[in-house]
């Protein structure tokens, strides 16, 4: 069942005098099923289309300042759809968002295979630098959405927050489900929503 969590009030603790930024991560729709696709990976599926469709629908009046794609087809076909309401906003489509394994967050011992180790050695630093950038590039107080994918969203929030990703909760992450996270320039951070599918009908929930 997917989850749906809310924590605009962490145990207490208000951060007074300064807005966050405010991140909104948003997991593509449902990518077709099948073999052979090329290195962009294959598009949306039929329901993909729909979920995409409404999760757009959702954010239609949100004042966003800007979006981030994964140039993974799955995602880009996705951002597609929510920039339709939201022509005038910028839009980067970047290899930075993409897809990332599983490794991250799962407690396991270091991989032994030298190119494996250094593969997600790139994909930890890429992951790191991104989060620096979101931070520093987007002001207190900005909605940026950022198109992605459940493996990376699953490792960022921590980072965001300054954990180690292998020490957090492992979030169920649906297709098109919107997770909110807020950023504080002191490095404090606080998920404000989770996994949030609201959006969908119960028959559209993958």
């Amino acid at each position: 069942m997917p989850s749906e969590l809310t924590g605009a009030d962490w145990g207490g603790v208000a951060i007074e005098h300064e807005k966050p930024l405010r991140l909104m991560f948003i997991r593509h729709g449902q990518a077709e099923r099948r073999a052979g696709d090329g290195p962009d990976g294959p598009g949306l599926s039929r329901l993909g289309l729909r979920q995409a469709a409404r999760v757009a629908k959702r954010l239609a009046k949100e004042k966003l300042d800007y979006v981030y794609s994964s140039d993974l087809i799955r995602a880009r076909e996705t951002a597609d759809h929510i920039m339709g309401f939201h022509k005038d906003v910028p839009l980067a489509i970047t290899p930075a968002a993409r897809e990332v394994t599983a490794y991250h967050f799962t407690p396991c011992d270091e991989p032994r295979d030298k190119l494996v180790y250094e593969a997600i050695s790139t994909e930890r630093d890429t992951l790191i630098r991104f989060a620096n950038q979101l931070r520093h590039k987007h002001a207190p107080g900005q909605t940026v959405v950022i198109v992605t994918h459940g493996n990376f969203i699953r490792t960022i929030l921590p980072i965001l927050g300054g954990r180690d990703p292998k020490e957090s909760l492992i979030m169920e992450v649906n297709n098109t489900a919107v997770t909110i996270i807020g950023v504080w320039s002191s490095g404090d951070a606080i998920l404000d929503l989770g996994n949030c599918v609201r959006h969908l009908l119960p028959s559209q929930v993958t």
